[in-house]
């Protein structure tokens, strides 16, 4: 899987990861990226604010 461009706000995208059906191990960065980092932070406050967590990679095929 290749990575998403750097310029994208990898937290924002982590946040709103759950309501996409994407599990926190399902994270596209690589291990010890700044990026990667931010994703997970961003997967754990929407987790904190109450999104339902996904566990087992996706929740759903996408685009169903």
């Amino acid at each position: 899987m290749q990575s998403p461009p750097d310029n994208l706000d990898a937290h924002a995208l982590g946040r709103a990861a759950p309501e996409k059906g994407l599990a926190r191990e399902a994270c596209p960065y690589a291990e010890g990226t700044a990026a990667r980092e931010r994703w997970l932070a961003g997967y754990d406050e929407a987790v904190a604010a109450g999104a339902e967590p996904v566990t087992g990679g996706l929740k759903r095929e996408p685009g169903r």
